[in-house]
């Protein structure tokens, strides 16, 4: 690897320290760098640093990767995540190691993940308005007022089950210790790849996650509610950043996306080791 991107998350890097370091370090090297500095108003990097990049490298978090995976993955450009933020599931390499991690990229001492994605098409009137990518999840919850929500669930075009809650989740393996986690959800592996519906404070008995194969389709149909408000009373949010308004009538239908994020591995303790390591930082 010769070329990088770097992204760096200006909140998360203020004085730049941490940017600074990679980019000496990559110059030493005789390594080619794009950078870009971002916020949280930077939805999208110039099309032009993306071209001959072998690595892009984020210093940040795990919001700053999902923030630009949909980008980067389907600009084939693999991501080393350097971790200035709280969990790091996804930024692996701690901030105090980043030489040893740059080194080993350098020799080629790495392997490459690739992790599943999901795809949310948004129909309003039969119509699809918005298809969109996530790595994490996709979340339907309230867009208006405090309010039970009304929504049937179909899995494969049946239709499963009717569904009284604050909102759905709807996973990936990697968002598995996202807010999946946080509903009650099921742990996966991020090396899998299956979808995991979790509804979010359903006003039921039956409040128990779904683990679907990967190749199935979930359909989410809005119904009314109980209140007079009928405009905009959901909303779908893809990784926690863009929300679509849902109004009465409208269906979001969730598939396995047909692209992968790439992710570098350097560690080699096992998925369950890290889980072990984090939820002792909790």
């Amino acid at each position: 690897m010769r070329k990088f991107l770097i992204i760096t998350n200006r909140f998360k890097d203020v004085e730049q320290r941490h940017t600074e370091k990679v980019c000496a370090f990559l110059h030493a090297k005789g390594a080619k760098i794009n950078r870009v500095l971002i916020d949280r108003k930077v939805k999208n990097i110039d099309k032009g640093l993306l071209e001959e990049v072998d690595c892009a490298i984020l210093l940040g978090g795990d919001g700053t990767m999902m923030q630009f995976a949909n980008q980067l993955s389907a600009a084939g450009i693999p991501m080393l995540g350097i971790n200035l933020g709280h969990m790091g599931y996804l930024a692996e390499v701690d901030c105090n190691n980043v030489e040893a991690a740059l080194n080993r990229v350098f020799a080629g001492d790495y392997s490459i993940q690739e992790r599943m994605m999901i795809t949310g098409h948004v129909q309003k009137k039969g119509k699809t308005v918005i298809s969109q990518n996530a790595l994490n999840d996709i979340v339907i919850t309230r867009g208006g007022i405090l309010q039970v929500l009304n929504f049937n669930l179909y899995i494969n075009g049946k239709f499963l089950k009717n569904y009284n809650a604050d909102g759905v989740i709807l996973a990936t393996p990697t968002g598995s210790t996202a807010y999946n986690l946080s509903a009650g959800g099921p742990i996966a592996d991020p090396g899998s790849e299956l979808l995991i519906v979790t509804p979010v404070s359903p006003h039921t008995l039956m409040n128990r996650s779904l683990v679907l194969k990967a190749t199935d389709n979930v359909e989410i149909e809005v119904l009314m509610t109980h209140e007079e408000e009928t405009e905009d009373i959901m909303e779908a949010h893809f990784d926690g950043k863009s929300a679509i308004k849902l109004s009465v009538g409208d269906r979001i239908s969730v598939s396995k996306s047909e692209q992968k994020v790439k992710m570098i591995r350097l560690n080699e303790i096992s998925f369950l080791e890290t889980l072990h390591n984090k939820m002792k930082e909790i």
